[in-house]
């Protein structure tokens, strides 16, 4: 009796023991297919955000191409200007980390400006080669120039190169508007820009600053490079972040991605940065944090 007692015994033993390995087993399935869920989730929400940059870039080149003018102000064979400039730009590039999941990072790009004697073309150049559009945003950029300082650009061409460290595919050209068009003010004016000033933002015809997207990634970019001053276009100074949150449900952990309203300045001092960010409405308004900040 005491030997069926413990075979029994012994029985039970063992098929607890396969039910908790195929319960190690479950749960462990479970949680890999809640990671595949985030990552998808998060994939979903970079590939809405990018869907919703597109829209913004596709009715940024509609209105401006509306508003630019379609020769140069200046009468044709003007004085020649000659100068140079470089500042600093921040973008977005796309990274493939994972087959289910697409992120977006910050990175920064070099930008040459030089006034060379020519018929006022706007001509640019990428080293090595940079997936960016930069066509409506750069003659937009040398109209606003040519407005600002007075100058006949007629008899000038101005030719601008962007270098980064690697190939990269930006997702947002455009969003470098406002920094060319200093950067051209800059070479014709022969200011020194600082290198501790960023900015972001579209230009407009009327020398406005207009809102773009990856606010947050650009920052971290400027930080991780030497700046202290980021210049945003008014409005931008807040962001919505998506932060990591874990409920636990039984032996199952669900994760949820929820948005937060936070000040950008604040989300780049928990990342360890100490940056300053301003919003600017105007080129006027930021030209002078980049020639007034050593």
């Amino acid at each position: 009796m005491v030997m069926v007692s413990l075979l029994v015994n012994v029985i039970a033993i063992y098929e607890l023991a396969i039910a908790f390995r195929q319960n190690s087993v479950l749960r462990k399935q479970t949680e890999t297919l809640l990671d595949q869920i985030e990552n998808l989730t998060k994939s979903v929400m970079n590939l809405l955000r990018e869907n919703e940059n597109l829209k913004s870039q596709v009715e940024y080149y509609r209105s401006q191409l509306e508003q630019l003018p379609l020769t140069s102000e200046g009468a044709k064979g003007g004085a020649t200007l000659s100068g140079r400039s470089r500042i600093n730009l921040v973008a977005v590039k796309a990274v493939y980390k994972h087959p289910l999941y697409v992120g977006y990072e910050g990175v920064t790009l070099k930008c040459y400006v030089e006034l060379k004697e020519g018929s006022g073309r706007v001509l640019v150049n990428t080293k090595p080669y940079i997936g960016i559009d930069l066509q409506v945003s750069t003659q937009v950029a040398a109209s606003v120039a040519r407005n600002i300082t007075g100058k006949d650009l007629s008899g000038t061409d101005i030719i601008i190169t962007i270098e980064a460290n690697e190939e990269i595919y930006v997702v947002d050209g455009p969003s470098a508007g406002a920094a060319i068009t200093i950067a051209i003010i800059a070479a014709i004016r022969g200011d020194n820009l600082s290198d501790k000033v960023f900015i972001t933002g579209t230009i407009s015809a009327d020398g406005t600053i207009g809102m773009v997207g990856g606010i947050a990634e650009k920052a971290e970019a400027a930080a991780l490079s030497g700046g202290t001053i980021f210049l945003v276009p008014m409005g931008q100074e807040e962001i919505i972040i998506y932060r990591r949150v874990e409920r636990r449900v039984g032996i199952v952990t669900i994760v949820t991605l929820e948005p937060v309203e936070i000040r950008l300045e604040k989300y780049l001092q928990e990342k360890g940065y100490n940056m300053t960010v301003v919003g600017v409405s105007s080129i006027t308004e930021a030209y002078k944090y980049f020639v007034n900040f050593g």
